[in-house]
């Protein structure tokens, strides 16, 4: 079903229940607007018959010129031309109870989104609109249940879905049970993979959608909460297995201050493990020092209908470390450094020499002493095969009165581009506002100014500066009260026990 007529049955379904009268009916709806003119440039590749390329020379007006031996013509990059957009986004989120049964309600979520500028620039503005979520739940303490466009988010990733999804907690919540299933969404985008805003090669996109199920099992009592995960998704078109995987969350705190969290996902399409981390935490009584080491394997997974396992994708090891300390009240400290490994990649290159390891860090602080006042200071490395950036960032915030919300930030990167043969320093200064108003209506601004230059020894380096402004609006309208607290908030021991 295209997104457009989801929209329309959504929107005629509302009106529809919203005529119905129903004893406490009630609902609430929150509009977030947001408009940015922004702009880019890049480098575009351009070509010269070899001829015009004088012998020994390997410039073309005096920009580096790639010229393979025999070739009819030389390649080379110059800067590409300005590109100019204005985005304007807007978000719908609606909710909406009191149909006669209790703890029955509908959820909506959508999103539009146009490029006011001729033509249109903007990259993420097709289709003009779409139903992120929209569906109707129900809920008590031991059972919530969803049926329509909704998703589940685990160490396994975000997977949206048209279909259903049971969530039941039993023995005073110690036991979560878990079960869902459907037509499944493209990977982090609320859209079916057969868009046509999702399949620029078309003749490698699947014609049908995958159908996704899975669950998950949990237990939880004591300071630990562990959950067994399980999904497999299977394409529509052959009904062969397009992924399935099986995973492991669990946190444990044998002592208070001390929390030790890790899991590990195993990919049963393709025989492989994924994701396998495990890391301890331990902070002080007062929570003034706090610190972090841990480690963790990682490997992307692709479903087996795309091209992208056909590359054979290896997975890094990585150690981490992390430390915040507050000697005194409002001023906070803290650091964290990382170095990892990519495995073999089991390909042959002779006579070259591959990077692969990297290691980032990051030290920052945080100043809060004054009234209204927050000062807070980063800086940023990361070197890497293939790719180097470092910089830092500066950000004051003040708040002079509850509803006015001010901040100001400096903010620097280098970064080399296009294999370290082009550098990019880049200088930001940005000021944001965020006020509400009496009527609780949320309105934001902002200014951004860039200082981009990119030096190449060669005649292609240019600089780029630019301006970018953003405002919006974010609007909350409905009953006026939001309803009964959710069920599953309910549930929780600590919540009943100060009601």
């Amino acid at each position: 079903m295209k997104p457009l007529r989801v929209l329309t049955l959504l929107a005629a379904a509302t009106a529809v229940t919203w005529t119905v009268p129903a004893h406490g009916q009630g609902y609430r709806v929150r509009v977030d607007t947001r408009f940015q003119s922004v702009a880019y440039r890049g480098v575009q590749l351009d070509s010269v018959p070899a001829g015009e390329v004088l012998p020994g020379d390997t410039t073309v007006s005096g920009a580096a010129a790639y010229c393979p031996p025999g070739a009819i013509y030389c390649t080379y990059y110059s800067a590409g031309p300005d590109q100019r957009g204005n985005p304007f986004v807007a978000s719908v989120d609606g909710v909406l109870w009191g149909f006669g049964v209790k703890g029955l309600r509908l959820v909506a979520q959508a999103r539009l989104g146009w490029d006011l500028s001729n033509p249109d620039v903007w990259p993420g503005t097709q289709p003009a609109a779409y139903l992120i979520e929209g569906y109707a739940e129900y809920a008590n303490r031991w059972l919530t249940a969803e049926l329509g466009r909704t998703h589940t988010a685990t160490r396994l990733g975000y997977w949206g879905f048209d279909g259903a999804k049971a969530d039941v907690r039993l023995l005073g919540n110690r036991l979560f049970v878990q079960g869902y299933g459907g037509w499944g969404l493209g990977r982090g985008v609320a859209l079916p993979v057969t868009s046509s805003a999702l399949n620029p090669l078309d003749d490698l996109q699947p014609r049908e959608r995958q159908t996704i199920w899975g669950g998950a099992l949990g237990w939880t009592q004591s300071g630990i909460d562990a959950r067994l995960l399980y999904q497999r998704q299977l394409d529509g078109e052959s009904n062969n297995v397009g992924s399935e995987f099986v995973a492991l969350d669990a946190t444990v705190k044998p002592f208070r201050g001390f929390t030790v969290a890790g899991g590990a996902d195993y990919n049963m399409a393709e025989g492989l493990w994924g994701t396998v981390d495990l890391a301890a935490t331990l902070s002080s009584a007062r929570g003034q020092l706090s610190g972090t080491v841990g480690g963790r394997r990682y490997r992307p997974h692709f479903p087996l209908w795309t091209i992208w396992g056909a590359f054979s994708p290896v997975a890094y090891n990585a150690g981490y470390a992390s430390v915040a300390y507050s000697p005194i009240w409002g001023v906070e400290l803290w650091g964290r450094g990382e170095a990892y490994k990519y495995g073999e990649t089991e390909a042959e290159s002779p006579n070259v020499s591959v990077e692969d390891s990297g290691w980032r860090a990051v030290l920052g602080g945080a100043f809060k002493r004054l009234s209204g006042w927050t000062f807070q200071a980063d800086y940023f490395i990361d070197k890497g095969p293939g790719a180097r950036t470092q910089g830092f960032d500066i950000v004051a915030a003040w708040r002079p009165i509850q509803s006015l919300y001010l901040v100001g930030d400096v903010r620097q990167l280098q970064r080399p581009l296009e294999f370290r043969f082009n550098d990019s320093e880049v200088w930001s200064y940005g000021l944001r506002l965020d006020y509400e108003t009496a009527t609780g209506v949320r309105l934001n601004g902002g200014i951004r100014y860039y200082d981009e230059t990119r030096n190449r020894p060669d005649a292609s380096a240019f600089s780029w500066n630019q301006f970018r402004v953003n405002l919006g609006a974010t609007i909350n309208f409905g009953s006026p009260t939001a309803g009964a607290t959710h069920p599953a908030i309910l549930s929780i021991p600590e919540v009943r026990g100060t009601r």
